[in-house]
């Protein structure tokens, strides 16, 4: 594991701020990003100790309010970033409109890590092969 810098935002400005100061957030690309977001870290911590990722920098977002899963008017829903996986699988709206989305997030993991992983680590998860944690290998 390598040495970084931990810092918790207090608003989403601050943490694009954060972001940015560190000369983050333009190529998700980069297998040494300045900073990064992690909220659950199930899957960045894994890749920062198999030195797979190595931000400088991670900005903890966990406790921003970006959980909340909302209706909206078309009938659809707005399924907050920091929401976690279980959080979403057994929200009654998303059983009832998107039944699909609830039994794939309850099949693709443990109850612990269901408990932890956020919707938007899922989303922002880099491109993964069967060879990602070789370093050595470009993947994609």
């Amino acid at each position: 594991m390598r040495p970084f810098q931990y810092v918790r935002a207090a608003s989403v400005a601050g943490a694009v701020a954060e972001i940015r100061s560190a000369g983050g957030g333009d190529d998700s690309s980069t297998v040494a990003p300045a900073a990064d977001l992690v909220a659950g870290g199930t899957n960045l911590l894994d890749l920062m100790k198999a030195d797979v990722m190595r931000p400088a920098k991670l900005v903890d977002v966990s406790r921003l309010p970006l959980a909340a899963i909302e209706d909206l008017p078309d009938g659809g829903l707005r399924l907050g970033a920091t929401a976690t996986n279980a959080v979403t699988a057994y929200d009654e709206r998303v059983v009832a409109r998107y039944p699909m989305l609830s039994r794939a997030i309850l099949a693709g993991a443990s109850a612990q890590l269901r408990n932890m992983a956020t919707n938007g680590g899922n989303l922002n998860q880099r491109t993964r092969c069967y060879y990602f944690y070789d370093t050595a290998t470009p993947c994609n």
